[in-house]
Parts: structure tokens; C-alpha cells; sequence
């Protein structure tokens, strides 16, 4: 289990009682469509500061300047650098006591933050809500759907050994732990794994739910996934230690085990979609340690373009 922070460690941690506040910075490139739908939940809400890092040629720009909220704080990046980059100019400038890290292509309601806002305590450092795809369409978006079903329950069955759980798409994180990013891929990731070693708990907050894309060609998901593994890899030769199944079949096989039953009990035809995304995940395993022995620059990725432009429909 975590240690508990010490007195040093919770200094910059709001005081008893008092709503602390809040800041949310919202991550996007050449994503209008997605940013059409996510912000006005976000200026819908009760966050103090609002910071957009977003760039691209398409419409954005004038969308997000046609915003007329004091709280805006946006910059605009006519070429991409990479999120890292965008993620430690964004921490400079961000004032809230806690962070709300939100990739622009997601949709939430004003409520789902506060509902997040509501779980910290002295002892927690990062929470995240439980992330449902809202494009399924075809075979491979099915896939995607089985992904996060599989995500679902590990976080849910580490959580319940008492192990450090990771999520992202959304996140609510203290400020105090934010610190510049070199090369990380996985962000979300690194972020709770270093909360967890800092003796901070993460949290995850299942009953608040976000409504994301997953792709929807196969080259895509591929591309997609290598990166993930690519960005697990680095985070487990740094000298963290991310709970991924991956790694787990040959540590704690058992968990496996009971991830994969669950995910099939809550969604049965997972059954027989698991096969094919055995071996796309083994695909994108070894293409994602291929390219990290190789020492492929993952800082600017292929950005994923199917599945943003569309409507999200959210039912679960």
C-alpha cells in the first residue's frame, strides 16, 4: 500500500474545507470537431482557469478564438512539437491547486469534474474516471471497445490487491506534482506512477464517466497501440513498474486470469473478439520494443484522424 505524504509533501495541498481551485488544460492538434464538442462542457463548468494547447491547420483557431470566456488562457502551435512539449509550457502557466489534464477529444459533462474534484483527500494525489469509447462501428472499433473493457477491469482488479493503477484521456491531478516531461510518451501513465512513489494514492473513479474515440481503420490502431506499448516500455526502463497485462502474465498470472473473465462476464461477445486482439496487441508489442531498442522518436506521433470528425454517441 501507498506510505502516507508527510508534512512537507502536503504543502501544497488546499487547506481543510475550502474548495481549492482549479484548473483545466485541454490538449488538442487539428482536432476542431472533437474540440466543438469537449469545450463547451468545460466552460460549462465551475473551473477557475481554463488553458487550450492546441494548434494544427484546420478551423481550431478561430473557433477557439471566437470564445469569449475571461478564464481562457490559449496557445496556439502552427507546428506540432510534440505533447511533451505542450505539456510543460501549459504547467507554467497553469494556477490551480488541482489540474484537470484533458485530451480535446473527449466529451464529459460539467458534473464529471466536480465528481472527480469531490474524491481528493490529504493522502490523494491523482484521479481519473473510467473512459468509454463512443464511435463502435465496425470490426476494428469493436476491438477498441474490448481494449478498454480489459482496461476497465485491471484497473478495477489492481486496485483491489492494493497495486498503483494508471489511466489517462482525463485527469485530475494535484499541482504540485505536474514537473517538466522529457521524452515520456505515456504521460497519463507516469504521472501516476510517480504520484504512487511520491506516497500519493490515484484513484480511480469509476462511477464518473468520460466518452472518448477509438480508431477505426486497422493501420491506425496498430499505430496507435505500438505507441502505447513503445511509451510502457520506457516507463518500465526508467524504473517504473506500469501494471500492464503484458507484464503481468509472467508476474501475477492469476490476475490476468480474473481481468480477462471479468471482461468477458460484463461484455460476453468479448469471448470471441479476444483472439484477434491478442494478436494485434502482440503485433503492436513487439513493433513498440522494436522501436524503442531502435531508439524511434515517439514525441510527435502519427496523429490518429479517423473517429474525430463525426458525432460521439454515448450510449452505454
Amino acid at each position: 500500500m501507498p506510505v502516507v505524504p508527510t508534512e512537507s509533501s502536503l504543502a501544497d495541498r488546499p487547506r481543510t474545507g475550502e474548495r481549492p481551485r482549479t484548473s483545466a488544460v485541454v490538449f488538442a492538434y487539428e482536432e476542431e470537431a472533437a474540440l466543438r464538442q469537449s469545450l463547451p462542457a468545460l466552460l460549462a463548468s465551475s473551473v477557475d482557469q481554463i488553458v487550450i494547447m492546441y494548434g494544427g491547420a484546420d478551423g481550431s483557431r478561430a473557433y477557439v478564438e471566437s470564445l469569449k470566456d475571461p478564464r481562457i488562457h490559449a496557445e496556439f502551435e502552427p507546428i506540432r512539437a510534440g505533447k511533451s512539449r505542450a505539456f510543460n509550457r501549459a504547467i507554467e502557466v497553469v494556477r490551480g491547486e488541482i489540474v484537470f489534464l484533458i485530451s480535446g477529444d473527449v466529451r464529459f459533462t460539467p458534473e464529471t469534474l466536480d465528481h472527480l474534484l469531490l474524491q481528493f483527500t490529504p493522502e490523494v494525489g491523482v484521479v481519473f474516471p473510467r473512459v468509454v469509447p463512443a464511435n463502435i462501428s465496425n470490426t476494428v472499433t469493436q476491438l477498441g471497445e474490448t481494449l478498454w473493457d480489459i482496461h476497465d477491469a485491471q484497473i478495477v482488479e489492481c486496485r483491489r490487491r492494493g497495486m498503483t493503477i494508471h489511466g489517462g484521456e482525463l485527469q485530475a491531478v494535484r499541482r504540485g506534482l505536474l514537473e517538466p516531461l522529457e521524452g515520456v510518451v505515456n504521460e497519463d501513465a507516469y504521472l501516476c506512477l510517480r504520484a504512487g512513489k511520491r506516497g500519493y494514492h490515484v484513484l480511480y473513479d469509476r462511477d464518473a464517466v468520460i466518452f472518448n474515440t477509438v480508431p477505426e481503420s486497422m493501420g491506425e490502431l496498430m499505430a496507435q497501440r505500438s505507441r502505447i506499448n513503445y511509451g510502457h516500455r520506457q516507463l518500465a526502463d526508467s524504473g517504473h513498474e506500469p501494471s500492464t497485462l503484458d507484464r503481468l502474465v509472467w508476474t501475477r498470472p492469476e490476475i490476468c486470469v480474473r481481468v480477462l473473465a471479468r471482461s468477458i462476464a460484463d461484455r460476453p461477445i468479448n469471448l470471441i473478439r479476444l483472439p484477434f486482439l491478442a494478436l494485434v496487441e502482440w503485433m503492436a508489442l513487439s513493433r513498440g520494443n522494436r522501436d524503442f531498442v531502435r531508439h524511434i522518436d515517439y514525441s510527435r506521433w502519427t496523429l490518429i484522424r479517423s473517429g474525430k470528425g463525426g458525432p460521439l454517441q454515448a450510449d452505454d
